[in-house]
């Protein structure tokens, strides 16, 4: 960051560099302290509720849904100060991948520039930072320009079921969303990411001994060799299609041919002609082996977030607010999926990828880069404030 655009942040914030990073760790870090992995009731409601009690204080309505099994979503609404105009979407989600006890040895910590913890780059510093500049508008005395509804979901990491009626609902008469998942590795925003599709292959043959009536069998292991072959033949790089099998399963001991076999399957696709494809491919596979049975069922999906003109409008909007404070902000695709893709299909433009700089998603050194944490506060107000 050049003097010129840290001066311009400060002035823009009335904070000075330290104390906006300081203000931004302080919020997020018992939200690391809290571990809540996809899957952990209440761990996760714990967590909702902490986050309520903040946002309630700042002056938000909010409304909470209990999952059995998966948590608690919290739903808040920031009254804008413009009430006739659409209101805005922020989109992010607390449950992480990391299982209770990662802190004990990838604790919260601030080292050579870096803030570390299990969900602290996917997402809980972006969530952070949202929460952080609604906190500095009302600060001011002001508000949002637009009515802001946050919603924030326990069960993203794990395919968004129970929170898509509530990422639905969110999207009706909406403007626009904005998601702060991770940033790319250079800070740009995603204005583009695949659709993900995940199936599970079953083959069903029949089993016999190896060594004594061998011709009896037919074997789902040898069916199943065959059909991860079609499989992958039905990528196309040229197109931005990947199909990769992850997974393998079958059999049951050494001398008897199976009668079962699995695997996993996960496309990624640009558009959704392309999922579509491969989708209606994998329906029609043709068994290999005489008797052999390919069952493939869709376990889960997301549509891919697409770089439509409003999606473009809403990040040239970004740029222009970040050029005002001396940054850039670039943009650029990714595999991965979020909740983005899914509130795209509802006709909003999304803007992705808004979180600070930082890497280790998923992973033992997940981590931010704390020297990015006033750009984005400073960026974050001014997208709440000018939208």
């Amino acid at each position: 960051m050049s003097p010129d655009a840290r001066a311009r942040i400060e002035a823009d914030t009335g904070l000075t560099h330290e104390d906006a990073i300081a203000r931004v760790l302080r919020r997020v870090r018992p939200w690391i302290e809290a571990e809540t992995p996809s899957g952990n009731e209440r761990a996760l409601a714990a967590l909702s509720e902490r986050i309520e009690e903040e946002l309630h204080a700042l002056g938000a309505t909010c409304d909470a849904f209990l999952t059995s099994g998966l948590g608690r979503t919290l739903s808040a609404v920031f009254p804008g100060r413009e009430p006739a105009l659409e209101p805005i979407v922020i989109l992010g989600h607390i449950d992480t991948v990391h299982p209770v006890g990662t802190l004990e040895r990838q604790p919260f910590d601030v080292v050579d520039g870096r803030a570390t913890g299990p969900g602290i780059f996917d997402m809980k510093a972006g969530i952070a930072l949202m929460v952080e500049a609604l906190a500095l508008l009302i600060g001011r005395g002001t508000r949002p320009r637009r009515t802001v509804r946050m919603l924030v979901t326990c069960d993203e990491e794990i395919g968004s079921h129970a929170s898509r009626a509530l990422i639905r609902e969110a999207a009706e008469g909406a403007a626009a969303a904005l998601v702060p998942e991770p940033s790319l590795p250079d800070g740009s925003a995603k204005t583009r990411r695949k659709g993900v599709s995940t199936y599970r292959m079953t083959i069903s043959g029949r089993a016999a001994h190896a060594g004594v009536d061998p011709e009896r069998a037919v074997s789902a292991t040898a069916e199943l060799a065959h059909q991860i072959l079609a499989v992958l033949a039905l990528a196309d790089p040229a197109q931005g299609t990947t199909v990769n099998i992850g997974l393998v399963e079958g059999g049951t001991a050494t001398n008897t041919v199976p009668a079962a076999a699995r695997a996993a399957i996960d496309v990624r696709f640009v558009t959704p002609a392309e999922g579509e494809r491969v989708a209606a491919a994998l329906a029609t596979l043709p068994a290999r082996l005489p008797g052999a049975v390919v069952r493939v069922e869709l376990t889960e999906t997301r549509p891919p977030l697409e770089r439509t003109d409003g999606v473009v409008r809403l990040y040239e909007h970004a740029r222009t607010q970040a050029e005002a404070l001396g940054m850039s902000l670039g943009e650029g695709a990714t595999g991965g999926g979020s909740d983005g893709s899914l509130i795209a299909t509802y006709g909003l433009p999304v803007l992705d990828g808004l979180g600070p700089r930082g890497g280790g998603a998923h992973a033992v050194d997940e981590h931010i880069l704390i020297d990015d944490l006033p750009f984005r506060l400073a960026l974050y107000t001014r997208l709440l404030d000018t939208l």
